[in-house]
């Protein structure tokens, strides 16, 4: 049966409206959502595109606004010394024979940075941060990709299939970034990528999310988790500073 014009386009502003909040879709989300086809959502997709509203890449879409935030490499300067010192602190707790899942943030980046000064024995990480595999590869850990579909500004790859092989790993500790934080919990901006921090998550005995205080009494588009879950949070503050925004200071890891 033909589907009316005005169906389509409404089903298209539909799927502009869920690219503009969340940057980025897989093609699998985007027919699981909207319950179309492959062949459906590329041809709405290549409507999008030829609108100017959407770039498509591989696996899927995502907003040219996205093309504002900023790159991996941009936000890889920011604060450096405080990022460094943040991953330092998680060093003390990762023993011989951890295996750990490093989240695709900055911050976390930096823990990759400062591993070997730790020399940790048989450590296994599992990571969907490319810059992360990069740095780590040949560096004596056994290193682990998930897979899933590609973000190419974050570097990072995400999606059902990356949140599929996630499940297959128990974690020790993860280790988070997160670009806010406040009295309700823990925030990030795209979907996508909070739904592959809570598969992480849900794996994980421990949460360590590293957090510069700028980022502090601060929330975003996408709620990712209270502070009724087994968090530690690592921040640049005081525990005073921290109390102010209404965080709880027992969640707190020591400076």
């Amino acid at each position: 049966m033909r589907v009316s014009r005005n169906v389509v386009e409404a089903r298209r502003e539909v799927l502009a409206g869920w690219l503009q909040n969340g940057r980025y879709l897989p093609l699998g989300d985007i027919c699981r959502k909207l319950s179309v086809s492959e062949a459906t959502a590329r041809r709405d997709l290549t409507e999008l595109e030829e609108a100017g509203r959407v770039r498509r890449t591989p696996g899927g879409a995502l907003t040219d606004d996205s093309a504002r935030f900023p790159t991996f490499s941009e936000r890889l300067e920011e604060e450096t010394v405080e990022k460094q010192d943040l991953a330092r602190q998680v060093l003390p707790h990762l023993l011989s024979g951890f295996t750990i899942y490093v989240d695709g943030g900055t911050s976390p980046f930096f823990l990759a940075r400062v591993l070997p000064e730790a020399s940790i024995a048989k450590l296994t990480v599992v990571t969907n941060s490319l810059p992360v595999v990069e740095y780590l590869a040949g560096t004596g850990v056994s290193l682990h990709v998930p897979g899933g579909d590609l973000v190419p500004r974050q570097s990072l790859l995400v999606g059902e299939r990356a949140e599929h092989a996630l499940r297959r790993w128990r974690f020790d500790a993860a280790i988070f970034g997160a670009e806010a934080v406040n009295r309700r919990g823990i925030w990030n901006s795209a979907p996508a990528v909070v739904s592959l921090q809570k598969a992480a998550m849900e794996r994980a005995k421990i949460s360590f999310f590293l957090v510069t205080s700028s980022k502090l009494g601060k929330e975003t588009k996408t709620f990712l988790c209270g502070w009724s879950q087994p968090i530690r949070l690592i921040t640049d503050k005081s525990p005073q500073f921290v109390a102010k925004h209404g965080i709880p200071v027992e969640t707190l890891e020591a400076l």
